[in-house]
């Protein structure tokens, strides 16, 4: 395993300008050698909301650059509305609707061989699973989290509701109980949020609702 690399109190200003564009983190706060390989066996399929393509502390890049069988696109609604996602014809969504099954309930004969993932803002998801018509014919699933998100920079809309990566690693540890990574999977996602934590701290700003 990687050693996480953690910030510099006061980098110089020109690694604070130059920047890591797989993590989309400053040099200075690049936390990709902490980020592990994970040979999952699960499809991952992750829709991103053009929006969130560029945003410093988006969780479904790191998913990306972990899962050996994962796919992450992006583009605006009617983009993916309009092109082959390459969803399986065994795939599920997990998404909140009220008919949405448990995957506590399910028998691993019944789960899906592929999941697909929204990603971005909570209105963000709304508008994606409104205008992207293939995701309401697919069976819908949800999470029961025993624990909020500990998504510190990051202000969540309900106690359940969580990050693209710990929805992500919620899923493989039911469907894959097996799977190895998945504990420094959410390492680096901790080392990210509070790289930003302690750098908001240095600058004397309080986060939103924390």
């Amino acid at each position: 395993m990687n050693s996480p690399i953690l910030p510099l109190k006061n980098p110089p200003i020109e690694h604070v300008r130059q920047r890591c564009y797989d993590c989309y983190r400053p040099k200075y706060a690049c936390f990709c050698d902490a980020i592990p390989t994970i040979e999952n066996q699960t499809n991952l399929l992750i829709l991103q909301h053009r929006n969130e393509r560029t945003h410093p502390f988006n969780s479904a890049r790191i998913v990306a650059k972990a899962m050996q069988k994962s796919q992450l696109i992006v583009g605006r609604n009617k983009e993916l509305a309009n092109q082959d996602l390459g969803i399986s014809k065994n795939a599920g969504l997990l998404y909140p609707r009220c008919n949405a099954k448990s995957l506590e309930d399910l028998s691993p004969s019944e789960m899906p061989d592929q999941f697909v993932f929204l990603d971005g803002t909570w209105n963000h998801a709304r508008t994606m699973y409104r205008d992207i018509p293939v995701l309401k014919k697919l069976p819908h699933y949800r999470l029961n989290p025993e624990a909020p998100s500990r998504y510190l920079i990051r202000e969540e809309p309900t106690f359940d509701s969580l990050s693209t990566l710990e929805a992500v690693v919620l899923v493989l540890q039911r469907v894959e109980p097996k799977l190895t990574g998945l504990d420094r999977l959410i390492a680096a996602f901790d080392l990210m949020n509070q790289q930003q934590v302690d750098e908001l701290r240095r600058r004397n700003v309080t986060l939103r609702g924390r």
